[in-house]
């Protein structure tokens, strides 16, 4: 299978029972089944393609029940994500109101490629988390670079 690659961003809104259409160029490589969760960070929802989904799951199982610490993450991960998700006629998908909740979500959304997932933000919180990245570039790039670039000796 193709490696999914999702990238750009829209400006979308929410309707009054939490649906959002999502963008068509999006919806093949989202695929027909897909997880709603959490972004890493818990700033925004996540839409997972199914088989990064199924990536994540077998990351998680390596933590063994008897690490505590562990199980926390597995839980505040595996607790907020809603599997078998599906676009209606429409290319609507409904997000779930805790989700909604935690990443305050308000009509405007903006819908955006992060690699592997799909987010959907705030509007207002995209906004201000693009403008920090943007002035905090050369930071970034170094420490992207550093990080995953460079060759270690």
């Amino acid at each position: 299978m193709a490696r999914i690659t999702f990238s750009g961003n829209w400006a979308h809104t929410m309707d009054a029972k939490g649906r959002v259409t999502i963008p068509s160029s999006y919806r093949e490589a989202l695929g027909e089944r897909f997880t709603i969760g959490m972004n890493n960070e818990f700033t925004a929802i996540a839409l997972y393609p199914e088989v990064r989904w199924n990536q994540i799951e077998e990351e998680l199982s390596r933590i063994p029940p008897t690490d505590v610490r562990g199980m926390r993450y597995v839980r505040m991960i595996n607790g907020n994500s809603f599997p078998d998700c599906e676009l209606d006629a429409q290319g609507r998908v409904l997000l779930p109101p805790t989700l909604r909740n935690k990443a305050t979500l308000e009509k405007q959304v903006r819908i955006v490629g992060a690699g592997q997932s799909l987010e959907i933000w705030n509007e207002a919180a995209y906004v201000r988390e693009s403008e920090s990245a943007e002035l905090n570039s050369a930071d970034l790039m170094e420490y992207v670079n550093e990080l995953y670039y460079r060759p270690r000796g």
